[in-house]
């Protein structure tokens, strides 16, 4: 949970910082807002709801889903007006008294975007997953795992440089336990984030 709280809080700075000193830049007159292209760096910082579920691969499938909140930071470039690619930290936390069950995805990324005009883009992933249990007195276990991200989301643009962006991911970890067994978790993830973009121009 250390670690999780420690990226988030740095990459969250880091994207204020970078839309502060947009903010300082020297309008030139009144501009409509328009959708534009997708450029240079950009950051999303996200809130939402995700249903956990495992499979212990015993026959039985996944077990029901348990909604918790979860955080999100993604951080990237954009090569095209089709296309962000970047990383992302999404963190799944059930807090239970005297311990606290956390999921973490650390992925590459990437989001196409189909209809570029449109805000509606196609997201995937791979990369690493945790899960861990921390009690109060220091005490800690967890398995490490692969990781992979399907998705879907929507950038609604409410500034020059501001998005509202809510979205669905499904997260899926697969691990091999202590023990030597198999078995993955779910997280079905609905989100809504704002995200800062550096660049890009209006379109005509």
């Amino acid at each position: 949970m250390g670690t999780l709280r420690q990226s988030l809080f740095t990459g969250a700075v880091c994207l204020l910082v970078a839309g502060a000193a947009a903010a300082q830049e020297t309008p030139r007159g009144l501009v409509e807002v328009h959708d534009s292209e997708r450029g240079g760096f950009w950051g999303a910082l996200g809130f939402g709801a995700g249903g956990e579920a495992f499979d212990l691969r015993d026959g039985l499938g996944y077990s029901g889903d348990l909604y918790r909140p979860t955080v999100s930071l993604r951080l990237g470039g954009t090569p095209n007006r089709y296309l962000r690619l970047g990383g992302e930290i999404l963190g799944w936390i059930d807090d239970q008294g005297n311990r606290t069950n956390s999921i973490t995805s650390v992925l590459f990324i990437s989001q196409l975007y189909p209809a570029p005009s449109t805000g509606l883009y196609l997201k995937g992933g791979l990369g690493l997953g945790r899960n861990e249990v921390d009690f109060d007195d220091g005490f800690g276990v967890g398995d490490t795992g692969f990781a992979g991200l399907l998705g879907a989301g929507w950038e609604v643009r409410v500034g020059r440089r501001w998005y509202l962006n809510p979205a669905v991911d499904v997260v899926e970890h697969r691990y091999t336990g202590r023990g030597g067994d198999r078995y993955r978790e779910r997280i079905v993830n609905f989100g809504i984030g704002v995200l800062f973009q550096s660049g890009g121009r209006p379109l005509p």
